[in-house]
């Protein structure tokens, strides 16, 4: 174990800047092995590309117990693509690249002032000559031009180098490390600073490679017969064997095993040479030529050692084990920088490399050891202990014929190591104009790089991507080809296909994301992107295929899960064939997966639990908008939640005021207002739909519809009516009938009726009843009949005939109401006694009939009855009158504090009631809170402009506050609103009120 811890013997502080050294190098076989691994997704990352598709739906229903309403809208469901990305060039790549290399220049030049005079000059020589050719004139440092900078730094560490080697050889090598680190810093800080190019490191690392690559190419030639030295250590060397507790040694593996395991050895290597210059063409499994890199550099620490031992060239401790790591260092970083910038000459070069000098040294080192040792060998002796102290050839001069070997297997390819070498030169400048946004020159080196090697992958992608942000389709597309030729991957059939997607070549994309399929059957990427294209198809089989096997090969399969609820929500057959397949998991928080469940949720009405709210909201909103998933997420959760807050409709004006949301602002602003509804904004609800409806004349109609249907609900017939007024569908004109109906205009709605029911015998049959052409027939038509034909004192006989539990109840809450009206509440209290048992009824007809029945009571003053009925099963949507009447009884009982308590209760709930608004406002009135009731009139007028009632309380009111102009206002609309017999009524109160108004400022004058 001495022998493998061989730093132990050392001084601590070597042996800790050894260790040091040694851990970087390790650091950088990590570095080596993730850039490999990851390969192109290096410099190509997977983009997703978001696509919105509407969805017809039906986000809320309603019904008055003869007539379902439905509210129709609009969801989103988001479908997405994996898209290739641009080839990125990240300086900062460059910047760890170059920190390395500056610790690989401290290491060297601190080991090799221990070198003889000769070997030092020598070693300095060639140190310059690198720094030479590292271009330093292009950092364009000011006042340092041309080689005034080479010049410098050649005399300030040669200056430095030559005090240590001729004055002071006994430093340590610590101090010496310390001397050269901080000389090192001190001269990067201060280019970095001096230099105004933007990526000096990027611009210093590109110009750099030749040198980089002559250094690192002549290690892996001195590395590359370290694997035959470990077989020549593990065949020689005596191996233990432990029997009866004692120790003894046996015999080693021998020469003849050395040959055996050298030939296999050598047969892998002349394998690859053969497959890589197209001699062969077999898939045979070899072992891949970075691995033997890494097994010969992690051997050199040792075998170098040995080498420095046993031919005493200098101190291995103090100089040769810094040089070593140095050079390791250099040579793994060179190899992991070509992989992490997927710079794929330089790859192949260092392939070609590796397999190159390890063959012919390879072969070479096995004859040096027969010829210098095999009668050792046979002696049975550790031929590991002299094998760098030859006996009759040196191991140079068969280093010199390896240098001649080598030579001979490039020129038998034609020399293209060294083009992939001059390649990847040229793409590593491109590189520099790349991230500095120069794409003309970026695209004249990529060129020369092709002119090299026209099949290098890092080339034509970097071209097709410069093509792209051009929006050359054409010449991106035929990059895109050529990057398939030598080294395709998955990005390449993706980008192809993008290309022929924007130009509109559909089955040539299809195509090529099929090849690509074949190529790597794996690809959850293009398996996605493949059945995403087939959900725009009939091919609806293909499409969940694709999909489905996405989700299982993917990184990111949320993406493809996505899509799977998304082909769903479009092809509702396939869901209602097998509705399992839609099941919604709740451990993916993806935006775009919970969008399309929601979208799922509203097409199919089957999810009665409250929606999750998206993960987001909670977080605090950023000023980068909103993502394509984002913004559907939120949308469909607006629609989905039953009841809304102030919270989430602030969250929404906030982003709909946020100029990077236009894109989605009329959405924002449609979810908002329906947020606004839903929590009971009634006025804010309808102020947006307003000015949506005005400022989008292409989904105006969805609008007014939306808007129309809304004021149905709220019992604002009128308003209604004007809504559905601007749009001219079939479906609009028959609400617009329906809601002049309501509003007892039945002479203005009939030429509407008229209109529908000529293609529609359902909507004929009902006008026929309306306008009593034909007597009522069916239960339906009859109910029709007794709730709209009010001035039929003898409807209630087609009343008695309806069977039907529900619409009988209906009815007779219609008539009970109408005998209400005409204060005859003993024939109301006998309809609502012959109503159908409430077990019968549907619930709408039930909660009719309890609010009826609290009316009733508070008619007949009964505060006892009105609260047992008011704990009665009541939906939602009629709480509002269920307060407003238990109100009503308490006011009439003179419990006036319980009366404003329910009726700023039913307030909440219908803001815009006339009837409710009047009574609270009146008896704000009668307390003298004179601005709150002036605040409920003033909001609920716009929408009641037709209600007398309402109209008489804002005259009065404006009258009790000075405003006369604003009641001399008020009078003349209630003129236009009433009968002549009632306005001469209210302006006799009108006057008298005015007069005391007067009498009383006067007598405060006095």
């Amino acid at each position: 174990m001495s022998s493998l811890f061989f730093w132990k013997s050392w001084s601590r502080t070597s042996r800790l800047t050894y260790l040091f050294s040694l851990i970087v190098f390790v650091f950088s076989i990590g570095l080596l092995a993730v850039a490999w691994a990851r390969g192109l997704g290096n410099v190509v990352r997977w983009d997703v590309l978001s696509e919105l598709n509407e969805l017809p739906v039906t986000f809320h229903t309603f019904s008055d117990g003869l007539f379902d309403f439905a509210v129709n809208g609009k969801a989103y469901a988001v479908s997405e693509q994996f898209v290739a990305g641009a080839m990125q060039v990240r300086p900062s790549v460059a910047t760890a690249f170059l920190v390395g290399i500056c610790l690989v220049f401290v290491l060297l030049m601190s080991a090799i002032i221990q070198f003889s005079r000769v070997r030092y000059l020598a070693s300095m020589g060639v140190l310059i000559l690198g720094l030479a050719f590292f271009r330093w004139e292009m950092l364009e440092v000011p006042g340092l031009g041309s080689n005034y900078l080479f010049l410098l730094l050649s005399f300030l560490f040669g200056s430095v180098s030559y005090y240590f080697h001729a004055f002071r050889p006994g430093y340590t090598i610590p101090v010496r490390l310390g001397v050269f680190g901080l000389l090192t810093a001190l001269v990067a800080v201060a280019l970095g600073t001096l230099s105004p190019v933007k990526f000096p490191a990027l611009v210093v690392v590109s110009y750099g490679m030749p040198v980089l690559l002559v250094f690192s190419v002549g290690f892996i030639f001195f590395i590359a017969a370290e694997i035959i030295a470990g077989l020549v250590w593990l065949t020689s060397v005596g191996r233990s064997d432990d029997t009866d507790s004692k120790t003894t040694q046996r015999r080693p593996l021998g020469i003849n095993n050395f040959l055996f395991i050298s030939f296999l050895y050598l047969i892998n290597l002349a394998l690859i040479w053969l497959k890589n210059t197209k001699f062969i063409d077999l898939d045979v499994l070899a072992i891949s030529p970075f691995i033997l890199y890494l097994i010969s550099v992690t051997l050199g620490i040792w075998g170098f050692k040995r080498l420095v031992q046993q031919q005493n060239y200098f101190s291995f401790s103090d100089a040769g084990a810094y040089l070593y790591s140095g050079l390791a260092l250099l040579t793994t970083l060179t190899i992991a920088y070509a992989f992490a910038t997927a710079n794929d000459p330089l790859v192949e070069m260092f392939e070609d490399i590796i397999v190159y000098t390890h063959l012919s040294m390879g072969v070479l080192f096995v004859a040096y050891v027969l010829i210098n040792f095999r009668p050792i060998y046979q002696q049975n002796l550790p031929v590991h202990r002299i094998l760098y102290n030859p006996k009759r050839l040196e191991l140079s001069l068969f280093r010199i014929v390896g240098v001649v070997g080598v030579a001979v297997l490039l020129a038998s390819g034609g020399l293209i190591t060294f083009r992939q070498g001059v390649a990847g030169y040229f793409n590593g400048l491109g590189d520099i104009y790349t991230a500095t946004n120069e794409p003309q020159s970026a695209n004249a080196f990529y060129q020369l790089a092709l002119e090299q090697e026209f099949q290098n992958h890092k080339s034509n992608y970097a071209l097709a991507s410069l093509a792209l942000s051009q929006n050359n389709q054409t010449a991106a597309a035929f990059y895109f080809q050529q990057a398939l030729l030598k080294q395709p991957n998955p990005q390449d059939y993706a980008g192809l296909s993008q290309t022929y997607l924007q130009t509109n070549l559909f089955f040539e994309s299809v195509k090529a994301l099929q090849r690509g399929i074949r190529a790597f059957p794996k690809s959850g990427e293009l398996q996605n992107n493949l059945g995403y294209l087939y959900t725009r198809t009939s091919v609806a089989d293909s499409a969940y295929y694709y999909l489905k096997s996405a989700t299982g090969y993917a990184d990111r399969n949320e993406i493809p899960e996505s899509n799977l609820l998304a082909f769903y929500a479009r092809n509702p057959r396939v869901m209602a064939a097998d509705s399992s397949l839609s099941q919604i998991s709740s451990g993916i928080s993806y935006e775009s997966y919970r969008a399309n469940a929601l979208a799922i949720r509203l097409l199919t009405k089957t999810d009665t639990t409250q929606p999750v709210q998206p993960a987001w909201l909670n977080d605090k909103l950023a000023d980068e908008g909103l993502s394509v998933g984002r913004f559907a997420s939120l949308y469909n959760y607006t629609l989905a939640k039953p009841v809304t807050d102030s919270t989430l409709t602030g969250v929404l004006q906030q982003l709909s005021d946020n100029p990077v949301n236009q894109d989605f602002t009329d959405d924002l602003l449609l979810a908002r207002a329906v947020a606004e509804y839903k929590r009971h904004n009634h006025p804010a609800a309808f102020s947006l739909m307003s000015q949506l409806a005005e400022g989008d004349p292409q989904n105006g109609s969805m609008y007014n519809s939306i808007t129309g249907l809304w004021l149905v609900e709220q019992g604002l017939y009128r308003r209604a009516a004007e809504a559905f007024g601007s749009n001219s569908d079939t479906t609009s004109i028959y609400y617009r009938a329906l809601a002049l109906t309501k509003a007892n205009d039945p002479a203005l709605a009939q030429s509407f009726w008229e209109t529908v029911g000529k293609n529609d015998p359902a909507v004929l049959a009902l006008k026929q009843i309306l306008y009593r052409e034909r007597k009522p027939q069916t239960d339906l038509e009859k109910a029709f009949y007794v709730t709209y034909q009010t001035d039929d004192t003898n409807r209630g006989a087609y009343w008695e005939t309806i069977r039907e539990p529900s619409l009988k109840t209906v009815a007779g809450v219609a008539l009970t109401n109408n005998y209400l009206d005409q204060l005859q509440w003993r024939n109301a209290q006998l309809i609502l006694s012959g109503l159908p048992d409430s077990k019968q009824v549907s619930p709408v007809a039930t909660s009719l009939r309890n609010v009826a029945a609290i009316r009733l009571s508070a008619f007949r003053r009964s505060v006892g009855s009105a609260e047992t009925m008011a704990n009665q099963f009541i939906l939602p949507h009629y709480w509002a009158e269920r307060d407003y009447w238990l109100g009503q009884t308490y006011e009439r009982t003179r419990r006036i504090a319980q009366a404003q308590k329910f009726y700023q209760q039913a307030l909440t709930l219908a803001p815009l009631n006339a009837q409710l608004v009047t009574a609270a406002a009146r008896l704000d009135q009668q307390k003298k809170q004179l601005k709150t009731a002036y605040s409920l009139v003033l909001i609920a007028l716009p929408f009641n402009e037709d209600n007398t009632e309402l109209l008489k309380t804002y005259v009065m009111l404006c009258l009790e506050l000075s405003l006369p102009d604003y009641a001399e206002t008020g009078l003349a609309k209630l003129q236009a609103a009433t009968s002549p017999t009632d306005y001469q009524a209210f302006v006799v109160i009108y006057q008298g009120k005015l007069a005391s108004i007067e009498k009383g400022r006067e007598k405060f004058m006095q």
